[in-house]
């Protein structure tokens, strides 16, 4: 009870000096991000998201559909075996279809649809170390949406036209 009361009081405290908001700013001397006060104390900040992440990305997919693949067709293999049903295997198709395929093309229409929202509304989208596939920065790992950019711009490079050649070499 106490605890609580004092809990609510720092609370209250924080919100009158206007930190109970405050954006990630990851530090620019290195690429790792450290824990800060509103992580390490969650209950004091709860409007406090650290970083966006996306729910769908590519990886996500392909996981869900090699999960949902693994235990289909040992069930199926085994219902054939077991039931005879040789001369349906047409069936085993469309429940594959069904279960596998069609949610994993919708899953990746509506990731298309965000990175195409994403890629029309944040700088990061036009950096040269924007990652589409899992909309996340190369740089400093870590993922970018509408509204949250990890590096705060100051590593923003603008992606070349033509092709990215790496080759330091001189002819």
């Amino acid at each position: 009870m106490l605890q609580r009361w004092i809990n609510n009081l720092r609370f209250k405290i924080l919100q009158m000096r206007g930190l109970t908001e405050l954006p990630v700013l990851p530090s620019s001397a290195s690429s790792t991000r450290t824990l800060d006060e509103r992580e390490m104390y969650p209950h004091l900040f709860p409007n406090y998201r650290p970083e966006p992440v996306p729910e769908i990305t590519v990886g996500s997919i392909v996981l869900w559909v090699l999960l949902k693949l693994a235990v289909l067709i040992p069930a199926m293999w085994f219902l054939m075996e077991r039931y005879k049903w040789h001369q349906y295997w047409f069936a085993s198709l469309g429940i594959l279809w069904l279960l596998v395929v069609y949610p994993a093309f919708m899953q990746y229409q509506q990731f298309k649809a965000h990175t195409h929202i994403l890629e029309e509304n944040a700088l990061c989208a036009k950096c040269r170390h924007f990652e589409e596939t899992g909309h996340f920065c190369k740089i400093l790992d870590e993922h970018v949406s509408i509204d949250h950019t990890p590096c705060g711009g100051e590593r923003w490079e603008a992606k070349s036209l033509g092709h990215d050649n790496n080759d330091e070499t001189f002819s």
